[in-house]
């Protein structure tokens, strides 16, 4: 699992830095001189065009005035999105030289989190970056020491951060409601279809970009890009994709912020024939002071979406998109479940995440998703990945490493 950030391409963007570490005084004066702050969107894709409708919904401070893709149709999308007369680039480099961009959404696939973060930052620009936050637990480490040498803001795109509903549910854990933890339960339950056997592409394409930091090299495969998240080269899967969000709740709530010890994990590929990643598991992590697995099936979709379970000697809490109920120990027969004695209801929307990035840049202050948040919330998912692959346990060293015992 160890990954090399390809220095060449690290190297090139830093020589675009010069000398631009902002203070809250100079983007003030940005802000203040052209009243919106100016972004650039690296990866237009599904994703990274669904993030851009949320910056759309702040037009008054914020507009995107360069798009980078490496696929024709979703420079056009994305157009679409920006400001008329946005500039656009397949090299993303082009746009982190562009001065008039101050900020970056990178939401590329998951191979190329790393160079894109790393050069952005060096170019002196705040960056809003997707999860998962990097390919493996090492690369997480430079791409952290990476960004904590600049003055950035980077904000890790974990909605659930910023969300009200979660923040509360926090705020009654933290008050003891739940008592001391000893299970928690992640779950995820969608019935995906089966990948395509053919796809077409509707425009330019350029392919070895797309590939770009990937260490193995394949002829043109339409399958690979469209449904690149079924494919190891380019992403941790679908463990890691769905999650950094789960994991990181749990970890939040109940072990500081802090990755799992150890991971064991089973898996298949029951749906998307052809990819190299599972659609179905189930990981088993251990924490200090409880239990928690992590369970994802692409065939069935079973209570629909994702649900977070803590389960305390007092109480238990469900999380999912309807927002949280909090249910009284013990439980008992007629009545189950009970009657919740605490009840959120409201979804997981990512605008608030979103304003917070946009309210930091302007402030300087740390986002409410930094680097070591995004880092943490991935390693467990990455722990279970190796413990996959090895069919052992996979434990994490005090200094970051990983050994299968």
């Amino acid at each position: 699992m160890t990954e090399k950030i390809h220095r060449r391409g690290f190297l090139a963007g830093a020589g675009l830095a010069g000398t631009s570490l902002f203070t809250a005084h100079s983007y003030a004066r940005i802000v203040g001189a052209n009243e919106r702050i100016q972004l650039g969107i690296i990866g237009a894709g599904g994703r990274g065009r669904s993030v851009m409708s949320s910056f759309g919904r702040f037009k008054d401070q914020c507009e995107f005035i360069h798009v980078c893709d490496v696929y024709e149709p979703n420079i056009n999308a994305a157009l679409k999105m920006s400001r008329t007369g946005a500039k656009t680039t397949m090299d993303y480099k082009e746009l982190l030289a562009d001065k008039d961009v101050v900020a970056i959404l990178n939401a590329t696939p998951d191979h190329w989190h790393a160079n894109v973060l790393l050069d952005a930052v060096a170019a002196g620009k705040d960056a809003y970056t997707e999860k998962p936050f990097s390919y493996s637990i090492e690369q997480g480490t430079k791409m952290v020491k990476g960004v904590r040498a600049t003055k950035q803001i980077v904000q890790v795109g974990m909605q659930r951060r910023s969300s009200e509903a979660v923040r509360g549910a926090k705020k009654l854990v933290d008050d003891g409601v739940l008592g001391e933890v000893v299970m928690a339960r992640a779950q995820w339950f969608w019935n995906r279809k089966p990948m395509p056997q053919k796809l077409s592409l509707e425009g330019k394409l350029d392919w070895e970009r797309f590939q770009g930091p990937a260490k193995k090299r394949y002829s043109l495969d339409e399958r690979r890009f469209f449904h690149w998240r079924n494919f190891s080269d380019y992403n941790g899967g679908h463990m890691t994709d769905q999650g950094t969000h789960l994991m990181d709740v749990i970890q939040w709530f109940c072990n500081d912020g802090k990755p799992a010890r150890s991971a064991v994990c089973q898996g298949a590929i029951y749906v998307h024939k052809g990819g190299d990643v599972p659609d179905t598991f189930s990981a088993v992590f251990e924490y200090p002071s409880f239990l928690a697995t992590w369970t994802l099936c692409y065939g069935n979709s079973y209570e629909d979406s994702w649900k977070i379970f803590l389960q305390g000697k007092q109480a238990t809490m469900v999380i999912d998109d309807d927002g949280y109920r909090v249910y009284p120990e013990p439980w008992k027969r007629p009545d189950i479940p009970p009657k919740p004695i605490h009840e959120y209801k409201g979804g997981i929307p990512t605008e608030p995440h979103v304003k917070n990035f946009l309210d930091c840049i302007k402030s300087r202050q740390e986002p409410n998703a930094p680097v070591e948040v995004g880092h943490n919330a991935v390693s467990a998912p990455h722990l279970a990945n190796v413990a996959l692959r090895t069919q052992r346990r996979a434990v994490l060293n005090d200094d970051g490493t990983v050994a299968r015992v």
